[in-house]
């Protein structure tokens, strides 16, 4: 708000300020309080009352008469020297030429009154509803900018309306202006620059601002909280109809094209196995190397033989070496076993050197180091044994799992798609006493009808069931090996006929079910021996451990074959123990579970290799 005077005329030293008409005052801001002018204080008064001499006529204040004996500088509380009237303060005594530009309010001459008499002083009618806020003066029309933000909301819009009576949901939040207000003074005011700038008081109680206040925020702003969406669990459906017995095993090898919307559980494709080759001639170049690790120093071995059957949970390994100087390389030591690698044919083993024997002849020195791979750290003697008992719910899988922990181990149980199965063992069911971590391991597996599978040169451990289809399906199942009869160098076979069972039962001792497993199709007539153990404690484990006691008999035999170590890349590679074979005879195509694999090596280099299996071979329909 601005307000334009008639005439300004300020009163300059050396002649007037005229300025352009018309002259306009921007006083629009903040108003923070009124103070007389440090300039002018009427409240000192002189105390002497002689008059003064005529040299001092021009230091008379203008506003008394001095008397005489104040002429030589007499203070009110005592006689001053004459030397003190160089140093009075400034406003003790005014110069006659300031006489002109004493303020309004002041004792003024006649032309003061009515040339330099601000035009401003006397304000019209319309110009007093912009008083102050803080004068209890405002008048009622200034009301009339009130936001109201609590409409009344029609009638029709009643059932869609926030609950807050929020207005302008969809609007953009603004900031309130606050508006400037004109301060009016009391009296005419007159300003004296003297030349320069304004400066105000440092310590006075009014000071003018000419700035436009910023933007600053006003009331609250309606924002949109009605319309935000709740965030909570989503509301479970079908609930009541799910299957109690836990998920379903697939048992299509491949994908049907059918699709299943209600299952959440991992779709695992198993891979058929490669083909092998089938050549007039193989060339093999066989390699042998044999290293001390960590670092790597090389080992002169012979008559290398490595083996693991079915139900062992770690790889063996059995050398000779010449010379005290090579047995020193692998001789256990205060830092324990001796760790080597042995490469066949791209396939790495790593061994801990557990025992050495020597003959001696004359001339002549040979010993025999015998190793096991490293698993064998999670057994005795290496892991010390010890007694535990849940007192929660826990699952076979993870029971497992926690016994590997700090150990570096890992486990591999895929109960989804090769089974075995997985469990829930109650409170209390799963104890045990002085057992290693790989003596519960492997009794877990036993349990739910699988064995133990270590891995060749890392430190892992797979659970795999022993049988990973029922005998009566291997003419449908998907084999993990082709071996074609053109590779086969030598084939035997040993008769090991067993009664056809088809019934099992088996069942927990103190905790647990009772399940008699009965083979599909048959009357269940020829029971094989009963099994209980303790921590069979759901009817999935009971069927699993039950089939795998039905498949051990019936007619059968055990076939041995003698094949070469192909390189990983080229099928079949090696055949390891619980892996289904496909074997492709001349004369017929039949099915076997690899028992053991045994691999043997004359020596390092270029060395003669052979690859030895055992099949168990079973003579029944499906098989």
């Amino acid at each position: 708000m601005s307000y334009t005077p008639l005439t300004a005329v300020f009163e300059f030293e050396g002649g007037h300020y005229v300025p352009l008409l018309p002259a306009v005052f921007d006083f629009g801001g903040s108003y923070a309080g009124y103070v007389l002018p440090p300039s002018l204080v009427t409240s000192l008064t002189s105390t002497w009352s002689r008059p003064s001499a005529a040299a001092d006529a021009g230091a008379v204040a203008g506003w008394s008469a001095v008397g005489q004996r104040d002429a030589v500088g007499v203070s009110g509380w005592g006689v001053g020297q004459v030397v003190d009237l160089q140093c009075d303060a400034p406003w003790s005594g005014m110069p006659a030429k300031d006489s002109s530009n004493d303020l309004e309010w002041g004792t003024a001459s006649a032309m003061d009154g009515a040339a330099t008499r601000a035009q401003w002083g006397d304000l019209p009618a319309k110009d007093l509803g912009v008083a102050p806020g803080w004068d209890q003066s405002i008048q009622p029309v200034e009301w009339q900018v009130r936001l109201v933000y609590n409409p009344r909301v029609p009638a029709k819009d009643a059932t869609t309306r926030g609950r807050y009576q929020r207005s302008a949901e969809y609007r953009a939040r603004k900031l309130q202006q606050q508006s400037s207000q004109l301060y009016v003074p009391p009296q005419p005011l007159a300003f004296a620059f003297d030349g320069g700038l304004y400066t105000p008081s440092v310590n006075g109680a009014v000071f003018f601002t000419f700035a436009l206040p910023p933007t600053v925020a006003g009331q609250i702003g309606p924002v949109d909280a009605s319309t935000g969406l709740p965030v909570r669990p989503a509301r479970r459906v079908n609930h009541g109809s799910r299957l109690p017995w836990g998920r379903a095993t697939p048992l299509d090898p491949v994908p049907t094209g059918i699709e299943y919307p209600d299952y959440e559980g991992p779709i695992t494709i198993i891979t058929p196995p490669a083909e092998p080759d089938i050549l007039e001639t193989y060339m093999i170049a066989n390699s042998v190397s044999v290293v001390v690790l960590p670092d790597r120093v090389a080992l002169d071995a012979t008559n290398i033989r490595i083996g693991r059957d079915i139900d062992s949970f770690a790889w063996t390994l059995s050398a000779n070496l010449f010379g005290r100087t090579s047995l020193n390389q692998v001789r256990p030591d205060a830092s324990g076993p001796k760790e080597v690698e042995v490469t066949i044919n791209g396939h790495v083993w790593v061994f801990l050197i557990e025992r050495y024997s020597g003959a001696r002849q004359f001339g002549k020195e040979a010993y025999t180091v015998t190793g096991v791979s490293r698993t064998q750290l999670l057994a005795a003697p290496y892991a010390p044994p010890r007694s535990r008992v849940n007192t929660a719910d826990i699952n076979a899988e993870l029971a497992a799992s926690n016994e590997l922990i700090n150990t570096g181990f890992t486990l591999n149980w895929d109960s989804y798609t090769l089974g075995p199965p997985d469990w829930t063992l109650p409170a209390g069911a799963f104890s045990y006493q002085s057992q290693t971590p790989m003596q519960v391991i492997a009794a877990l597996a036993e349990t739910a009808g699988g064995v133990v599978s270590p891995a060749l040169a890392s430190d892992e451990l797979a659970i795999l069931p022993r049988y990973r289809a029922p005998v009566w399906q291997w003419s449908s199942a998907v084999m993990d090996r082709i071996i074609p009869a053109a590779i086969i160098d030598d084939l035997g076979s040993e008769w090991q006929p067993q009664p056809d069972w088809n019934s099992c039962y088996v069942s927990g001792t103190n905790y647990g079910v009772a399940v008699d497993v009965r083979r599909t199709g048959t009357a269940g007539d020829n029971p094989a021996p009963d099994v209980f153990a303790d921590w069979i404690t759901g009817t999935e484990v009971a069927r699993s451990r039950g089939i795998a006691e039905i498949c051990k008999g019936g007619q059968q035999e055990i076939v041995t074959l003698n094949l070469p170590l192909f390189p990983a890349e080229t099928a079949p590679g090696l055949v390891t123990p619980a892996q289904l074979c496909e074997v492709r005879d001349v004369d017929e195509t039949w099915r076997g579970l690899c028992l053991s694999t045994e691999i043997t090596a004359e020596g390092i280099g270029a060395s003669r290799v052979k690859q030895s299996i055992r099949l168990e071979r079973h003579h029944a329909e499906g098989a």
